[in-house]
């Protein structure tokens, strides 16, 4: 599946779940957790040329560039934030739309995330779209994945 069609198949899946919200009067069908964690991995995957990790590995997938390994949490949100239970070591963040779009959030060493928000209390820390976007723009070209399929953001 190439990045066009993937794109058209998940406004599908959003065009389908408002459809069953309006049938039962729901206000609020969207997808969300584990499905939208899905897609922005199978997106990170085809922008990256990321390989998954194991099922074990919550998020986790792998990149390997240079002669080298790293490994790599994909976090997606269609609500504007992203949680995270640990310092990733690399950090690739994504907003999804209902029309199949993605937004590249951030791409980059986790700690400079990790380090905005390691004060919360919470186990699940969360940040959000606009601080992401922050955080990407100060992250030197050459500390981010290169992209090697365009079309996905």
């Amino acid at each position: 599946m190439d990045a066009a069609e993937f794109r058209v198949r998940i406004a599908e899946v959003y065009r389908i779940a408002g459809e069953i919200g309006s049938a039962f009067r729901i206000d609020n069908c969207t997808p969300d957790g584990h499905l939208v964690g899905a897609f922005g991995q199978i997106a990170a995957k085809l922008a990256f040329g990321l390989e998954f990790g194991a099922s074990t590995n919550e998020h986790n997938c792998t990149w390997a560039g240079g002669g080298k390994k790293t490994d790599i949490q994909v976090r997606c949100t269609g609500a504007g934030s992203i949680l995270l239970r640990s310092e990733p070591v690399y950090l690739i963040a994504l907003e999804v739309s209902p029309t199949g779009l993605f937004t590249l959030l951030y791409n980059g060493p986790g700690r400079r995330v990790w380090q905005r928000i390691q004060h919360q209390k919470s186990t699940q820390k969360t940040i959000s779209k606009q601080a992401l976007l922050e955080l990407h723009r100060m992250v030197p070209q050459e500390e981010r994945l290169p992209v090697v399929l365009e079309g996905i953001f």
